[in-house]
């Protein structure tokens, strides 16, 4: 389109209950609850609501009270990008997310789908770990890395940082990433591996899988939330 302006609607929404953003967890279990049961939501919006949410990010994963949020300890806000299935445009441009967790193929412009979202919540358990538990009282006596393998998901264009990200998925890639977190987050090493591995398939080429599988969408959100649960576990 060549439109200078997007004719947008400003909205608010008032949500209950009250939480707190992702990046302020405490420790792992927290982290890897409210994840979980962030992932649970979308697939609640997505299977049941026949929404997609298109915008996973810190900002939009909130810590939840169990006793003030029916037993579930994490949750998704911020539809603005949403869309319901099978609809016209939402208003947004083609492209929507927070660029470091914006899917491979997002950043390629193509259509947004579930598997997109899920792509999304594993770069920001990534981010949480290799990042932001640097500065949340995990680093111990060390310091974060000066020169990050994440530097490479914030600068460049869409398509230098799809590269750099589609690079990143590879099990010799991740293990760069996972070395850059802290000794207390080991435990969610393995996690990450098991993730990526759902999500990122090798193809006969030993080339990773970036695409939406056919099928029901529980073909990835039950693997990935038992993963999450067998992690939560064996804390």
């Amino acid at each position: 389109s060549e439109d200078l302006w997007e004719d947008r609607i400003y909205s608010c929404l008032v949500i209950s209950p009250a939480g707190r953003v992702i990046s302020e967890f405490t420790d792992i279990k927290q982290l890897l609850e409210s994840m979980r049961d962030a992932i649970k939501a979308h697939q609640s919006l997505f299977v049941a609501g026949n929404i997609l949410h298109r915008d996973i990010s810190p900002n939009n994963i909130i810590i939840t009270d169990p006793e003030t949020a029916d037993g579930f300890k994490g949750t998704l806000i911020d539809l603005d990008m949403a869309k319901a299935q099978n609809s016209g445009p939402s208003g947004a441009r083609q492209r929507t997310g927070t660029i470091q967790f914006m899917a491979i193929e997002v950043l390629r412009n193509i259509d947004h789908t579930y598997r997109h979202d899920l792509e999304s919540f594993f770069y920001v358990l990534l981010w949480m770990c290799g990042c932001q538990s640097w500065h949340n009282g995990f680093s111990g006596n060390k310091k974060a890395p000066q020169e990050s393998v994440f530097q490479r998901w914030e600068i460049g264009s869409f398509s230098q940082i799809a590269r750099a990200k589609e690079g990143d998925m590879y099990v010799s890639g991740l293990q760069r990433i996972v070395n850059e977190f802290p000794e207390k987050l080991d435990k969610v090493k393995p996690l990450c591996m098991r993730i990526r591995k759902i999500l990122f398939p090798y193809d006969k080429n030993a080339s990773v899988n970036i695409g939406t599988p056919a099928g029901e969408p529980d073909q990835l959100y039950k693997p990935i939330i038992a993963a999450y649960d067998e992690a939560i576990s064996e804390l």
